[in-house]
């Protein structure tokens, strides 16, 4: 607990939010604290509709204790993925009676590159991961034909099920997929009865539709066309945002995408994984968990591989299984803990001066924070603030610290419109479109920094009338 909470804590509150997704989750976490209402989420003043809403609560709850700031919209995040490891000691400690063992699951989930990075990012993808190992768990012990303590797993199980849906939707369901694979594939090994299964389907349905009900109301069921219909089942079938290649070749070619992506993401273990696989495949008929573990791994990384748009972070509810599984497969190895010490150490010097001189060095290159720091001077609550030509999310979040109206942003066309109202108001706009725009008079200020989401240098001025 102390080794994951000081490596993803250490400097996180350096750097603005850093992309968009950072941006609009804690911009709307706010606006749902501002507006008191805690079924809808907003963003600068219109519904986002694009995720349930418990991460939201969550960055609240951390709002009300540190502020509404990068370190607290982050923190849930460091949280869940801490919880995360602590499921994986705990877990590897009862089926193993082994403490290296269990230590060596939890280190290797942290201090995996793509964990280390988005474990630390305000979004609600490690809260997904925190309750889909859950249910992973608890529906291996649910599924014991042995098992005495039926009734508390059962419960464990489908209120996982339940909260990682209000975290991220139906993709937290997952986990059942996987037992239900394990039923078919190995009858006997896995106890599923009907009835119960039934029961415990509806307890979810139930918890979900306590918060999905009145979130369906108040929309007018926008909540369901546009966080299952675009964000599930668009986002399915065909490519959003040019994350993936359009086209029959393009879904083709981007098939095997996250089982290259894997030995990146999950660096430095990822190296040694093929040869543990390799030994641990005579023993698949044998080893019941191993091949449980594996199921809900493969089960990730093919729904996702078939999906058309394509992001790193989404097979990322399959690493806390593949760090059990491979602990379980170097535990008893000769040089293994040698060779887990090396890389633990390596990781955490790699990342504690990525975060502490890394950061530091990139906080005073974000375009928009620069932009910020140059005109809250002369920001006030009143003031209409409009940016075209730039129209980053992190703009919102950056300026509604102080600002009280919603941030219009748009292209050029707009920006001429927006000159009409009455002052206090500032315009932002690319300094090259300057000359298109009759009548910009008043204080004008120039930025000049990196936008980190293009990855491209960007000059703009802000014109300001009080």
């Amino acid at each position: 607990m102390l080794f994951s909470l000081a490596l993803l804590l250490a400097g996180n509150w350096i750097l603005p939010l850093t992309d968009r997704d950072e941006a609009r989750f804690g911009e709307a976490s706010r606006e749902m604290m501002q507006r008191g209402d805690y079924v809808v989420p907003w963003f600068n003043g219109a519904w986002r509709l694009d995720k349930p809403a418990l991460i939201y609560w969550c960055q609240i709850a951390s709002y009300q204790v540190f502020g509404d700031n990068p370190f607290g919209a982050r923190l849930p995040s460091v949280l869940f993925t801490t919880g995360t490891a602590l499921l994986l000691v705990r877990w590897g400690k009862k089926i193993t009676g082994d403490n290296k063992t269990a230590l060596i699951a939890g280190a290797i989930f942290v201090a995996g590159l793509h964990v280390a990075i988005i474990g630390r990012l305000a979004t609600a993808d490690m809260a997904l991961v925190f309750f889909c190992t859950l249910a992973v768990w608890s529906g291996w012990e649910l599924t014991r034909p042995e098992q005495a303590r039926r009734r508390f797993w059962w419960w464990i199980f489908y209120v996982a099920l339940a909260l990682g849906f209000l975290t991220k939707g139906p993709i937290a369901w997952l986990p059942l997929g996987g037992i239900l694979l394990g039923r078919a594939l190995r009858k006997n090994s896995f106890r599923l009865p009907l009835l119960e299964t039934i029961l415990g389907l509806t307890l979810t349905v139930v918890l979900v539709a306590v918060w999905g009900l009145p979130a369906m109301a108040q929309t007018n069921n926008a909540f369901l066309k546009v966080g299952l219909g675009e964000h599930v089942l668009n986002r399915s079938v065909s490519v959003i945002d040019s994350h993936g290649m359009k086209g029959t070749l393009g879904f083709l070619a981007l098939v095997p995408l996250y089982f290259a992506t894997f030995f990146v993401s999950f660096f430095p273990w990822s190296t040694r994984v093929p040869s543990a696989l390799r030994r641990w495949w005579p023993e698949r008929k044998r080893d019941d968990l191993g091949w449980y573990l594996l199921v809900q791994v493969i089960l990730v990384f093919g729904v996702f591989s078939l999906v058309r748009t394509k992001l790193p972070h989404y097979t990322m509810p399959a690493f806390p299984c593949i760090a059990l599984w491979f602990a379980r497969q170097i535990a008893n190895e000769g040089n293994a803990f040698a060779w887990f010490s090396k890389r633990i150490i390596a990781m955490t010097i790699f990342v504690l001066l990525l975060t502490f001189a890394g950061f530091t060095f990139a906080q005073n290159h974000f375009l928009t924070k620069q932009l910020w720091l140059a005109t809250e001077a002369h920001v006030r609550p009143e003031t209409k603030i409009g940016c075209f030509g730039y129209t980053e999310s992190s703009l919102v979040w950056e300026f509604r610290k102080v600002a009280t109206n919603q941030i219009i942003l748009g292209d050029m066309k707009a920006a001429q419109n927006f000159l009409t109202n009455a002052p206090p108001f500032m315009l932002v706009l690319p300094t090259k479109n300057l000359g298109d725009l009759p009548g910009t008079n008043g204080l004008r200020i120039a930025v000049r920094s990196l936008d980190m989401v293009k990855l491209k240098n960007w000059d703009l001025t802000a014109i300001i009338r009080e």
